[in-house]
């Protein structure tokens, strides 16, 4: 099983691609039907579906050693966390924000649950060992637990 969380329309074209490209798979693709901001450029769109999950540089600040995880159920949760971000640079110019955009749910399980999954290393680069992570998420929890 396959789920996916496309946070704007070039996202969705991307994921849609892979998903009716792909065979002998449940995907399961989530997506608003109201307008939202677009996030990325197609280009941008089909180089982070395809890594299924990334920082996201142009909102976070400077450092970006702090987290904020952005796991996707909705599209609205983008815009959560990006006013969040917003308020805490605002408020709170000194605090390390990274933002990380979740497209593929399963990079969330370890690479010896999911074949999608991340590896240690390659979760705690992202997500990092020593920092307090706050994920935006509208879903099932279990699947945030690492």
């Amino acid at each position: 099983m396959r789920v996916y969380l496309p946070p704007d329309a070039n996202c969705l074209l991307s994921v849609m691609d892979h998903c009716l490209r792909s065979r002998h798979y449940v995907n399961v693709v989530v997506a608003g039907k109201h307008a939202l901001p677009q996030w990325l450029t197609m280009e941008e769109a089909v180089v982070h579906c395809t890594e299924g999950i990334g920082i996201w540089q142009w909102p976070a600040t400077t450092g970006q050693r702090a987290g904020c995880g952005n796991g996707l159920l909705r599209r609205h949760a983008t815009l959560e966390i990006l006013a969040a971000v917003s308020i805490l640079r605002k408020n709170l110019p000194d605090l390390k924000i990274r933002v990380i955009n979740v497209v593929d749910l399963m990079k969330l399980q370890s690479a010896s649950e999911h074949p999608h999954g991340l590896s240690e290393q390659d979760y705690d680069s992202l997500f990092t060992k020593d920092k307090h992570i706050i994920f935006g998420f509208h879903g099932y929890p279990s699947l945030v637990n690492r």
